[in-house]
Formats: structure tokens, C-alpha cells, sequence
């Protein structure tokens, strides 16, 4: 089974290795998670444990050697390849090798700057109009051809910037890029509400009852 654990869930993890309280289903989560499943690192990781959005900044990076311990028991050796070369993969197909790399490096963040301005320049716009202009500039900012990373983020984006119910997040580009980049291939998005909501078929939350109804299900099989 390939996992992808989402920040919140790593981290909960990490802080409940360090012996912070408030944290046990996350704990629980991660021994049912042992060798059942992979559940690689990303350059995502990198970028929101060492350049994160929100908090203190002296506290950048903290729970980093608590991360590695956790994926070094959980990824199988395998690291998530950089969007640019998932994405430029999908040409012939979606594959899980496209997916996965035993090389990676806590020292080299994802790259969002393709995309920078552009959940602004979609926001309140009809779902079809932003949809149709999130298409058109990805594929110009990135020079790739409609692959399903592409459709994907471009109708993750379109979703964000068209509800107007909802107040942004400072997250929402890099949570839009990160599951166009995985979602395809894993079976299981470990995940906050929100995009559980927008990607349900294979998605489970962050609150408690959630990750308790998944530690059950991982220790049923």
C-alpha cells in the first residue's frame, strides 16, 4: 500500500515521538503504518518544515529529526520525485516508478514559483472561467502538454478559487501542487478536511475518529 502522509500528518507524528501530548492517534497511526505501507518523503516536507508559511520563524525546522525518524521507518528507502519530473513522466503514462525515487534530500525543497500569483489571479471567478484559465497558464508556465498533473491542480485551483465561502490559506498552492503530484498514484491521501473533501474517492482526514477508524482498518487487514 502507498500512503502519502500530508505535513500535519508527519508532524503529529514527529511531536508525538518527541513525547508531546495530544498526539496518540497519530502515534497509533504510525506503528499500523509499519510495515504495512509505504509512505515516502517529499520535497514538500522539505519545503513546510524548513521554510514554513505559518509560525515562528526561529522554530523552522524543529521537528526535522523527528521527520527523518519517521520516514526512515515508513518509506522503504523511497523518496516522492520533484513535480517537473512526475509530471513530465505522465507522457507515456502514469506508472508508480514515475512516482517514486530512492534518491532525495532533506536539503532540496519543492519549487512553487511557476505557479506563484496565479490562485490570485483565479480568485472569484466562476468554476468553468478559472478551470479554463488555470489550464491555459499552467501548460504555458510549465510547458507541459494536458497531462493528468495538469488537470488535476488546474481543477484543484479552480475549486479553491471559486469558493467563495471560504477564506484562502497561505497553503493552498503548495496543498493543490502537492496532491496533483500524488494523488494519481497513491492509494491512500492522509490529508487535512478540506482537500479530503475536494479529492473523497481516496482521502482521509486529520481528526481524531478519522485516523482512529484507519488505524482499525490498517490493523483489520
Amino acid at each position: 500500500m502507498l500512503v502519502y502522509l500530508d505535513q500535519n500528518h508527519a508532524s503529529r507524528m514527529a511531536k508525538h515521538l518527541l513525547g508531546q501530548r495530544g498526539h496518540e492517534a497519530f502515534g497509533r497511526l504510525f506503528l499500523a503504518l509499519k510495515g504495512r505501507a509505504i509512505a515516502p518523503p517529499s520535497p514538500f516536507h522539505v519545503l513546510e518544515t524548513l521554510f514554513p508559511q505559518r509560525g515562528p520563524e526561529e522554530k523552522a525546522g524543529y521537528l526535522l529529526p523527528a521527520l527523518k525518524e519517521v520516514f526512515a521507518a515508513l518509506s522503504g528507502g523511497y523518496w516522492v520525485r520533484p513535480w517537473q519530473e512526475v509530471a513530465a513522466r505522465q507522457r507515456r503514462g502514469l506508472h508508480r516508478e514515475d512516482l517514486l525515487s530512492q534518491e532525495g534530500s532533506w536539503e532540496t525543497p519543492a519549487d512553487l514559483s511557476p505557479f506563484k500569483g496565479l490562485p490570485e489571479a483565479l480568485r472569484g471567478l466562476p468554476y468553468g472561467e478559472a478551470h479554463a484559465l488555470a489550464l491555459r497558464e499552467i501548460r504555458e508556465r510549465t510547458g507541459l502538454e494536458e497531462v493528468p498533473f495538469v488537470r488535476l491542480l488546474a481543477r484543484l485551483l479552480a475549486r479553491m478559487a471559486s469558493d467563495l465561502q471560504r477564506k484562502p490559506r497561505p497553503s493552498d498552492l503548495l496543498d493543490a501542487v502537492m496532491a496533483a503530484t500524488v494523488y494519481p498514484y497513491v492509494d491512500l491521501l492522509l490529508t487535512d478536511r478540506y482537500l479530503r473533501g475536494l479529492l473523497p474517492e481516496k482521502s482521509v482526514g486529520g481528526r481524531r475518529k478519522e485516523v482512529e477508524a484507519l488505524v482499525r482498518r490498517l490493523e483489520g487487514e
